[in-house]
């Protein structure tokens, strides 16, 4: 970081507007008067006041050091201004008295550095590259100009032509490349229809993805959602989260406060429609939804369930489970809700026929979300401190296995033909991991690991297997995996920090 810096500073000195660079020279030619010894010249403060915004930026935020070596590159031109008597023959004066060219190149630089440093402050190293050198490439074609404007030397001039055209020709490569990347090739989802909902908590809103059309629509919410789920028969769409003005945290923990969380009920044909909403209790994280027109909500801040009667838009009951329910999901049945137990490495097994708890299986560490087969045999845990995921024979309510996944497992689903499980790993809120490890079924073994992007951490299925669709909360977006070629075919841009997504029907 600090070689950058340095690195920077040098060429921030060489772009200083001209008027600081003719104060700089006048300074030199007018000494202060010192009695009796000389003393030497102090170094000179860096003049602010005439610099374009994005320099000033870039030297408040620069370390002491490079301030100081700044400061003495300064002082050397001035004192080298200062022996004018001494003067190669050739060299301009450094007040204001310059010739027209001098002037001309001094104004290249300053039109130059700007947009530089605008350029290369892009999140992508490969973008900040490509638009940090296109100004780069700007201004040598401009020096180039004015040396065929004022010089005489033919080969200085046949230098300025080859550069002209070399730097065009890269400057349209470059440009033609921005293009491309911020316009990908739409994707193509073959016969696959249907809707993508993310849960943008970041954003207090939701995006939904049209897949048959591409497009994203993100509208606001009442809630800062962490999760979204459909009912099963696709009319309503469900977010749980805290209200919308509330803490967002890093999407995976919602611990502190008694927050009276909410669950909202949306028309997925049109999300700007005035939302029901329930008062369900501390901090929710997760919601799923049963056919007896119910759904439950995982209460992280309240050890709890929340039953809520979706007709008659309220709580029906409460059910206690482990320490800090978080991800819960009902067997394919729907008999039985498993739910995952953050701080007291559990899951809790819920019998939604009495509500109750029906046994509480220890799982390892901080198991964040389940994921059932399509059999209902076997249960999916994610345990995010352990980096490794729990298999639960649900006959026996016994874990039989663990699975190695990548750094901080948190979501996790089977494919409809039950081979396959994705595993979204989230990383780290300081270092946000991009994959999804895949688990063969059948050999309890990761088959490959997908790259995905930053901090991958919700994923769901299209109904016919063919797509996963994983969210990046560090990258606020959707990436989609083909499902039969093993490939991320391509990202989808959605709101603030992604957490929740579920497939459904078409819009």
């Amino acid at each position: 970081m600090k070689r950058t810096a340095i690195a920077l500073s040098l060429g921030l000195a060489a772009g200083l507007p001209a008027a600081a660079l003719a104060q700089a020279g006048h300074d030199a030619h007018h000494p202060a008067q010192a009695q009796g010894q000389a003393a030497p010249p102090a170094a000179p403060t860096v003049p602010m006041s005439d610099m374009p915004e994005q320099h000033r930026t870039m030297m408040q935020a620069m370390p002491a050091e490079c301030i100081a070596a700044m400061q003495q590159m300064m002082q050397g031109g001035m004192m080298h201004g200062a022996a004018d008597a001494t003067k190669p023959a050739g060299m301009a004066p450094a007040d204001g008295n310059v010739p027209d060219f001098t002037r001309a190149y001094v104004d290249s630089m300053d039109a130059m550095h700007g947009p530089m440093m605008e350029g290369i402050m892009a999140d992508d190293p490969d973008t900040a590259f490509v638009r940090g050198m296109i100004p780069h490439h700007q201004g040598a074609i401009d020096m180039a100009k004015i040396v065929q404007q004022h010089g005489d030397d033919p080969q200085t001039k046949a230098w300025a032509a080859e550069i002209i055209a070399a730097q065009e020709r890269e400057i349209a490569g470059m440009e033609a490349w921005l293009a491309e990347k911020a316009s990908p090739a739409p994707i193509d989802f073959g016969q696959t229809g249907g809707t993508v909902w993310s849960a943008d908590e970041g954003g207090s809103s939701i995006s939904a993805i049209e897949l048959g059309t591409g497009t994203v629509t993100t509208t606001p919410i009442p809630v800062a959602p962490h999760n979204v789920d459909l009912t099963p028969d696709g009319r309503v769409l469900l977010a749980v989260g805290t209200p919308a003005s509330g803490d967002h945290g890093d999407g995976h923990d919602h611990a502190g406060g008694d927050t009276a969380g909410l669950l909202v009920m949306l028309d997925p044909q049109d999300l700007s429609k005035p939302a029901a909403t329930v008062e369900v209790g501390a901090h929710p994280a997760h919601v799923v939804a049963d056919r007896q027109g119910r759904a439950f909500v995982a209460l992280s801040g309240g050890d709890e369930i929340a039953v809520v009667d979706l007709a008659q838009a309220a709580v029906a009951t409460r059910i206690k489970t482990g320490a800090y329910p978080h991800g819960l999901r009902l067997s394919p049945d729907g008999t039985e809700l498993y739910v995952a137990n953050v701080e007291d490495g559990s899951v809790s097994v819920i019998d939604t026929a009495s509500l109750t708890e029906a046994a509480r299986i220890p799982v390892g560490k901080a198991p964040v979300q389940v994921g059932f087969t399509p059999d209902g045999s076997r249960v999916y845990v994610s345990l995010r401190d352990e980096n490794r995921v729990a298999v639960i024979d649900t006959a026996s309510r016994e874990v039989t296995g663990r699975i190695e996944v990548g750094p901080n497992p948190i979501q996790m689903i089977a494919t409809p033909d039950g081979r396959q499980v994705y595993v979204a790993n989230q990383g780290t809120e300081a270092a946000p991991n991009d994959t999804v490890s895949v688990i063969d079924t059948a050999t309890g073994q990761v088959v490959k690991t997908l790259k995905t992007g930053p901090g991958a951490h919700g994923v769901s299925v299209s109904a016919d297997g063919a797509f996963v669709f994983v969210t990046n909360i560090a990258d606020d977006s959707v990436s989609v995996i083909d499902v039969a070629r093993q490939e991320v075919i391509g990202s989808v841009p959605v709101g603030d920090r992604p957490n929740g997504i579920v497939h459904g029907p078409s819009n």
